[in-house]
């Protein structure tokens, strides 16, 4: 779904009215979190969605190295846009006035060794992972990691060797699949967003209630 690019904001009686979450969900929305996008690489005639969309695309890291549109994709390519996602996150960060996050959520479905062969197929060396890998063996949920860190696990997440959510008391960051990640901060990020645009991300708020759970 592609959301509206409108701000909005909820009420109490508004989602009290529509929603039947526990009170105490309710509360921390309304108070802390106010506002939520979604982030990713895909303009609206590549959405992979559903099979919709006309313009063939790549949507994992094991895509590199197949053509689209006469195209190889390249792990050049690849990077760029990885560093993209990251830039916006740590823009986010910049905006909440944050400099640490909690590893809130954490799901690890490969073992070391699948994900060593995951990258030499993509074309990764061991050796410039090495840094990547060494903290996939030390990130645990509960943890609080800094900027390197979070550059460390967005690369983790977006090639889908876990599965995270990190949190702190003004911003929030949930890794989806296919290279959709979806913010969530207590003001308008107005500036964070424009930079986000700049990146030729695309990235647009939620005109609805934000559909997942948020323990803050």
């Amino acid at each position: 779904m592609i959301y509206k690019n409108t701000y909005c904001e909820f009420s109490r009686k508004e989602i009290v009215i529509q929603y039947s979450y526990s009170s105490y969900i309710i509360d921390k929305l309304v108070s802390v979190i106010n506002y939520y996008w979604q982030i990713s690489k895909y303009k609206n005639d590549e959405l992979p969605l559903n099979e919709k969309g006309s313009s063939p695309t790549w949507s994992s890291v094991s895509d590199i190295g197949n053509t689209y549109n006469g195209k190889i994709f390249l792990k050049s390519d690849y990077l760029i846009v990885e560093e993209f996602f990251i830039r916006a996150i740590q823009a986010f960060m910049n905006c909440a006035n944050t400099n640490k996050l909690i590893v809130n959520q954490l799901e690890k479905p490969l073992k070391l060794e699948g994900i060593e062969a995951s990258l030499l197929k993509a074309g990764f060396s061991l050796e410039e992972s090495k840094e990547m890998l060494e903290f996939f063996k030390e990130v645990e949920k509960g943890m609080t990691i800094g900027l390197s860190e979070v550059k460390l696990i967005t690369q983790l997440a977006l090639r889908e060797y876990v599965w995270t959510q990190l949190q702190s008391e003004s911003l929030f960051v949930r890794f989806d699949y296919d290279y959709f990640v979806d913010i969530g901060s207590t003001i308008r990020c107005e500036d964070a967003v424009k930079q986000v645009r700049e990146m030729n991300l695309s990235i647009n708020l939620w005109d609805e209630l934000y559909p997942f759970k948020v323990e803050l």
